[in-house]
């Protein structure tokens, strides 16, 4: 299956390069149109494109999260299917910046734990954010995800624990 020519301008170099994401970037501020291609990319079976559309969404939706909305069924069931760590850890950067209902968030607290169980140390970090993030305001929720925090702290990589005392203090302040 031939490949858009903006995904098509992802697939090229190695994954330590992050070819053809600053050309994509601007390509769909020009024609936000395009945003739907990288969306489709996120899926490609071409590890680059994937990991170089989901680079680039997660980076278009800092400023446009309103963007991802159309989407938002495709996402998250790309949750459930996600293995390669790099759409994982751009995932639990994206999906927080949805609209999502109350029984959405709590169905995906519980697919970002699974995530905690990745291999990649930036895909576990990335997940104790995403969980913060989606437990907002609801203690019930903070109050589940409070102690996975604290416990991933005491075992982790020293990323892992400064980002979990940032977590905590964020778990505290937002009641």
């Amino acid at each position: 299956m031939k490949l858009h020519p903006l995904l098509e301008s992802l697939s090229h170099g190695d994954k330590r390069m992050v070819k053809g994401v600053d050309e994509a970037l601007e390509s769909v501020i020009n024609d936000p149109t395009l945003f739907s291609v990288l969306i489709d990319g996120l899926s490609s079976e071409n590890k680059l494109v994937a990991m170089r559309s989901a680079d680039a969404v997660e980076k278009l939706t800092l400023i446009n999260p309103q963007w991802l909305q159309p989407y938002k069924n495709q996402l998250l069931n790309l949750v459930k299917t996600a293995n390669q760590q790099e759409v994982r850890w751009h995932l639990c950067q994206i999906i927080p910046r949805l609209e999502l209902t109350f029984s959405e968030r709590k169905e995906l607290i519980e697919h970002f734990k699974l995530y905690l169980k990745d291999k990649s140390k930036i895909v576990i970090t990335f997940s104790m954010q995403a969980l913060v993030d989606l437990s907002g305001n609801d203690y019930s929720m903070k109050s589940g995800v409070r102690p996975i925090i604290k416990k991933l702290m005491k075992e982790g990589s020293p990323a892992m624990q400064s980002r979990g005392k940032i977590l905590l203090k964020q778990l505290s302040s937002t009641v």
